[in-house]
């Protein structure tokens, strides 16, 4: 009769991903034995800063991106926690995740939501000049090459977009020369076609 209590039945078939009681021990009522986890039904929890609030749709469909599994998938949005953060500004979305092989909860990922369109300032990155966190760029104004300083977006690609310091139509030197100064003269060269 008493060994029909050592029996552990769970309501889904899954892996055993913790043990919070050693065999042997005196089972209290309420206290957890074991942790389970079902394959597949995993969620991504999100923090959005507030400002994007707009972004985040129920049913809406995002990409996350899992390091784990170096690998783009398809989420489903299905909650916005309605409460904000008060010390980092932002708030939980959760998105359901596709049944993957090899993703297990704790692991790492990114959402991708859509921004919308909009215009931004680009310069190529061989135009920027780096001094510890210092960015600038040579602006052309006549035939004198002026260094601006620049707020740059953080991006790895060859583009950087421009927050602050330059405007549209201001002509910029796009690999300036080692030995170029501010103050210094240029001749603007057309491309050939």
């Amino acid at each position: 009769m008493a060994l029909g209590y050592a029996t552990l039945n769970a309501p889904f078939a899954g892996m055993v991903i913790d043990r919070k009681a050693d065999p042997g021990s005196l089972a209290t009522p309420g206290a957890p034995l074991l942790t389970l986890e079902r394959e597949g039904n995993l969620r991504l929890e999100a923090s959005i800063d507030e400002s994007r609030l707009g972004l985040v749709r129920i049913g809406e469909s995002v990409a996350v991106e899992i390091d784990g599994l170096n690998r783009v998938v398809t989420g489903r949005v299905v909650e916005a926690v309605p409460s904000v953060d008060a010390a980092t500004r932002s708030f939980i979305t959760k998105i359901d995740l596709p049944a993957i092989p090899g993703l297990w909860a704790g692991m790492f990922g990114r959402a991708a939501f859509a921004a919308g369109k909009s215009r931004a300032l680009r310069v190529p990155q061989s135009a920027v000049l780096e001094r510890g966190q210092i960015r600038s760029v040579y602006v052309v104004e006549g035939d004198t090459a002026r260094l601006r300083l620049v707020t740059l977006s953080e991006s790895r690609e060859d583009q950087r977009e421009v927050l602050s310091g330059l405007t549209a139509g201001e002509r910029i030197i796009v690999s300036p020369p080692p030995l170029l100064a501010d103050g210094g003269r240029v001749a603007i060269q057309e491309a050939a076609k």
